[in-house]
């Protein structure tokens, strides 16, 4: 009847007290890394979208204990690497990367799956591409036309990290980088407890301004690296704390090869049939790689930055 609320079953209520016990536990739970707690986000002038348990991973920048330093898997958030400087994705840059590969792969599922039914109902091909052509052009168009964020900048040889945030450009000395662990929570429906959300934020004062527009508040921060999994958090910090102090060692043009499109191409020097495969597959899963290269619509550093490197737009 109307107004009576339908009473939980046994099964419900086991599972709603599980999911609670769940969320209790990691509220109060810190994160795994031994690191001083640090209250930087509470410094921000806005303080939108805090997170929780913030730990100080630097400075003094120094790896997580018990956590691999590999650049193994790590070809994703590097967008260039040498003995001088590395760039890296940031959280969005590297979700901007991974986009066409999932529309190319819904697409060839669709289509293998338009192409069988076609065989009993002979336009069910038809009906596919007529259906989700469009989603698949327009993803293309959405990454060739509108540009990616710039990079973070590690040059190991000055030093220095360079930081562009919407405009302003920061020049931070190494041993005054400050780089924070924390985590939120994610939700489903109402109120449930999903998983938890860790992030890595880099934080940028106003003294570290190097170009561009004057910066409109004295700290303001960058996300990183985002994800479900505590552990690649600290893969990817204790990759860059490793490359800083060590540069690139053997494993590394093995692991990162892929990292951009000449970097690919060097790789594969002399191997006409590889190079080929690759690039086909860059074209139909990962055309961001191909695009960074040639594409006119992208950010750049500004002239005081590329003065010092040189050009390098790989992202």
């Amino acid at each position: 009847m109307a107004g009576k609320s339908r009473v939980k079953t046994g099964s419900e209520l086991f599972w709603t007290a599980t999911m609670w016990r769940n969320w209790v536990s990691m509220k109060d739970s810190p994160l795994r890394c031994d690191f001083p707690e640090t209250d930087l986000e509470q410094q921000l002038v806005k303080k939108r979208y805090l997170t929780h348990g913030a730990r100080l991973a630097s400075p003094p920048a120094r790896k997580v204990a018990g956590v691999s330093d590999s650049s193994k898997e790590m070809d994703y958030g590097v967008a260039c690497i040498s003995e001088r400087f590395m760039d890296i994705r940031t959280t969005f840059l590297s979700f901007r990367r991974s986009i066409p590969v999932i529309v190319s792969m819904f697409m060839i599922i669709a289509l293998a799956v338009g192409w069988v039914v076609s065989l009993l109902y002979s336009k069910a091909l038809l009906g596919v591409l007529l259906a989700f052509s469009p989603v698949w052009v327009a993803a293309y168009l959405f990454e060739f036309l509108f540009p990616y964020t710039l990079p973070v900048r590690i040059d190991r040889q000055e030093g220095f990290v360079y930081v562009g945030h919407r405009g302003t450009f920061y020049r931070i000395p190494w041993d005054e980088l400050e780089v924070t662990f924390s985590y939120n929570w994610q939700y489903l429906g109402s109120g449930v407890v999903w998983e938890r959300q860790y992030y890595s934020h880099l934080f940028m004062r106003e003294k570290h301004y190097f170009c561009g527009k004057p910066p409109k508040m004295p700290l303001q921060r960058k996300k990183i690296s985002s994800g479900f999994k505590e552990g690649d958090m600290y893969r990817k910090w204790n990759f860059i704390v490793r490359y800083y102090n060590e540069g690139v060692v053997e494993e590394d043009e093995e692991n990162l090869y892929g990292a951009n499109f000449d970097s690919y191409n060097q790789h594969v020097k002399g191997q006409t049939g590889r190079r080929v495969f690759g690039n086909v597959l860059f074209l139909l899963f990962m055309p961001s790689i191909v695009w960074s290269k040639y594409s006119p619509f992208k950010y750049r550093w500004p002239k005081e930055i590329e003065n010092i490197f040189g050009e390098f737009d790989y992202y």
